[in-house]
């Protein structure tokens, strides 16, 4: 049986490395659609005909935004810990890899922020969940 040679330990982490890279600008992308969803989700138009919002995306971001916070969390959680299991030998990836993690976390915080902060607001004041404030007219 034949040792593996460095070249092919250096192909296995460049191909490891690059899949990390790709699924970690997957994570960014779905933590963007997050934070859309999640300010869509608190705008009390967007609920009502008045906002002009399709029917479709309504019902798109009423039934996907928490499997999508939830399945972006466990992503982000599994690819961090892949990425730190073994830390790669080029440091300039890993410089990166970090910095792509460290702002799909901060946009996750952001989406779970946006989404929650109502919500926390309603029930520390005793209100129902998901009241939103409507603006009071003038006079």
């Amino acid at each position: 049986m034949s040792q593996p040679s460095d070249q092919d330990d250096e192909e296995t982490q460049i191909l490891v490395g690059s899949v990390l890279f790709l699924f970690t600008l997957f994570i960014l992308v779905a933590a963007c659609i997050l934070i859309w969803f999640a300010t869509l989700r608190e705008n009390q138009v967007f609920w009502t005909y008045a906002g002009g919002y399709p029917i479709l995306l309504r019902d798109l971001v009423h039934f996907t935004f928490f499997p999508l916070f939830v399945g972006t969390t466990v992503s982000l959680l599994a690819i961090h810990m892949a990425c730190f299991a073994k830390i790669c030998a080029s440091l300039k990836f890993f410089i990166l890899e970090s910095f792509l993690l460290l702002v799909c976390w901060l946009l996750l915080a952001t989406a779970g922020t946006i989404a929650f902060r109502n919500n926390l607001h309603n029930l520390l004041n005793g209100s129902p969940l998901h009241r939103h404030e409507t603006p009071q007219s003038p006079g």
